[in-house]
């Protein structure tokens, strides 16, 4: 290629494009450590600018003016990346996550395809995050120029006096940060309450915490690879060194189960949730102690409470299945262990 040929070809190049692919790069190839805030046209404060958007099938066209008056939460997306996509996918489940408290306080969710994706792409990411929501498509790609757009997927807040509230790209501690930033936007909290929720003072654990730390560590690592007697006695001592350890006391309550030692097990999971009710694994294990007892029915019914909640749990999905399974009904377990399988994969797919 001669000198001449390379200056034009130089010449048509997008710059725009190019500055926004590079950008996307370096993000994608980071820590996942959150943008500051991923919109350079745009300051925190300052009236925002209006932006037309346009409804996907056969949702109807909107405006950032035509919603004056409410607080707004905007995603912009793309998915021509696998980096991207999978991002995006975790930001909008974090959103469905939150989309019941965004609605009590009159929080308008505004989902966008800032690239044009094809359908198929589109679909294949709003499927897997189960969100149902309204979509729409930067159609003109002004999101770019107005906003300052350099990385997606990101987030933008504008509270109801149409001012920016905040805005923040992807972050291993995305579902906080989000819920925090709403909260400032609503006058809930401010900057510096969320960051020092964030960022809170690390302090110095006790020797005998951090040795019983080890040793619940080392039983969950011999659990895994089948050598249980040696895993019950590592959960021993890490209680013994700390009686509170609420996950050390249910990961040998568990164990208790699978050696069917049920009185034991039962008095570990119930203490355990005693120390942390939160402890989803303790339910699950205290559903096998009731199945090996012969409530097999008591059990099921249990295990389907618990998935209003933990409805994204394999494990939960499995043993529900399981439970089906051992009652005859073939046809609901082997869709409650294709829901775990559709789980698991997902989980391991995000965490790549």
């Amino acid at each position: 290629m001669n000198k001449v040929t390379m200056r034009n070809s130089f010449r048509k190049i997008n710059f725009p494009l190019l500055i926004l692919f590079i950008a996307g790069f370096f993000v994608i190839s980071g820590n996942g450590k959150a943008e500051s805030f991923p919109f350079r046209s745009l300051e925190v404060g300052t009236p925002i600018p209006d932006l037309t958007l346009s409804g996907y099938k056969n949702e109807a066209d909107t405006s950032i003016h035509a919603l004056a008056g409410k607080p707004m939460l905007f995603v912009f997306w793309g998915g021509d990346l696998e980096a991207k996509k999978k991002r995006t996918i975790k930001i909008l489940k974090v959103v469905k996550d939150l989309s019941s408290y965004l609605k009590e306080n009159g929080v308008v969710l505004i989902v966008v395809n800032a690239q044009n994706d094809t359908e198929t792409i589109v679909n294949e990411v709003m499927e897997a995050a189960e969100l149902s929501t309204s979509l729409y498509v930067d159609s003109s790609r002004t999101v770019y120029e107005k906003f300052g757009l350099y990385v997606l997927p990101s987030l933008l807040l504008v509270d109801a006096k149409g001012n920016v509230s905040g805005g923040v790209g992807y972050s291993k501690d995305i579902a906080q940060r989000l819920r925090g930033e709403v909260d400032i936007m609503l006058g809930k909290k401010t900057h510096e309450e969320l960051e020092a929720e964030l960022n809170p003072e690390m302090k110095e654990v006790p020797q005998e915490e951090k040795l019983a730390l080890r040793h619940m560590n080392m039983g969950i690592t011999m659990k895994h690879k089948g050598m249980l007697d040696s895993a019950v006695r590592e959960l021993q001592q890490a209680l013994e060194l700390n009686p509170k350890l609420a996950e050390a006391r249910v990961e040998l309550g568990c164990l208790y189960v699978e050696q069917d030692k049920l009185d034991e097990a039962i008095k570990e999971l119930e203490a355990g949730l005693e120390q942390n009710s939160d402890l989803l694994n303790a339910e699950i294990c205290l559903g096998k102690v009731s199945a090996k007892m012969g409530e097999v029915n008591e059990a099921l019914a249990d295990m389907q409470a618990l998935v209003f909640r933990h409805g994204r749990n394999s494990d939960l999905h499995y043993l529900i299945g399981s439970l089906q399974e051992q009652l005859g009904s073939i046809d609901e377990a082997a869709k409650s262990y294709k829901k775990a399988y559709e789980l698991l994969k997902q989980k391991t797919t995000l965490h790549e």
